[in-house]
């Protein structure tokens, strides 16, 4: 009876355990942390926990002797699964770079709303651009290579046993990096086409100095940003599914490269 007792134990404290990480990976992961009501997270969360549990039910545990230990072992779950939805999430905010440099060029910085990730405010051609990669995100099966990702950790890094490495710190600054270099990439021909309506608008005023310029030129800047943002920013569908496939390959990498500690 005892025996039996103790392992009713185990797998209560796996179940809290792989909780833990599941919902703090659905915390992070876009489409999902904003904007999804509450109840329903919950009732993600414990479907997926109770779909996932059976099979990791073979886990060894570590022996927790007080509430200290629960409360350290379930902070470290928290940070594995937040790390795997924030990779995610800092690439979608670094392509969103290129809704802020186009709104920037074309000075319709007051046209802002509220990004529903990260709840500040954001131009509304960013937003309309984190919209897009999350609709793509989700159209290539990311939602299925995330929870791919997180039974992979499980399998390398059990639950209890979680030691944060450098290899950690390292991905997150390059993704950062490289999701801004994305942005970059995307935004650069619509700012390019711009800058030369800017240039065609200043050699209007001078040759006709009668014209209201600036009345002018907003509306031509607001008409090139329209036609040239129609053209160009497909291509950020392109880049945002390329660097995801590079990006869960270096995930992978490292988790199954991760020591449990």
């Amino acid at each position: 009876m005892e025996a039996l007792t103790q392992i009713g134990q185990q797998q209560l404290l796996l179940f809290m355990l792989v909780l833990t990480r599941l919902s703090l990976m659905l915390m992070g992961m876009p489409g999902v942390g904003a904007g999804v009501p509450r109840r329903v997270k919950v009732f993600l969360v414990l479907t997926m926990t109770g779909l996932l549990f059976p099979l990791l039910g073979d886990l060894p545990v570590p022996p927790v002797n007080s509430i200290v230990d629960l409360a350290i072992a379930m902070g470290r779950e928290a940070i594995v699964g937040l790390f795997i939805g924030l990779v995610i999430q800092l690439l979608i905010t670094g392509i969103q770079l290129a809704g802020e440099l186009i709104s920037s060029t074309a000075g319709m910085q007051l046209g802002a709303g509220t990004d529903p990730q990260t709840k500040a405010a954001m131009p509304i051609l960013g937003n309309m651009i984190g919209m897009m990669v999350t609709v793509i995100l989700m159209s290539v099966g990311g939602q299925h290579m995330l929870i791919d990702a997180l039974f992979t950790s499980f399998r390398t890094i059990p639950p209890g046993l979680v030691r944060v490495e450098i290899g950690w710190i390292e991905l997150l600054t390059y993704e950062m990096t490289q999701g801004m270099a994305t942005g970059v990439r995307a935004g650069a021909p619509v700012v390019t086409g711009l800058l030369l309506s800017n240039l065609i608008t200043g050699l209007l005023s001078r040759t006709l100095p009668q014209l209201n310029i600036l009345a002018v030129g907003l509306n031509v800047n607001a008409i090139a940003m329209m036609a040239i943002s129609a053209i160009a920013l497909g291509s950020c569908g392109l880049l945002f599914e390329t660097e995801l496939s590079a990006l869960f390959d270096r995930l992978g990498d490292l988790l199954a490269t991760t020591k449990p500690g």
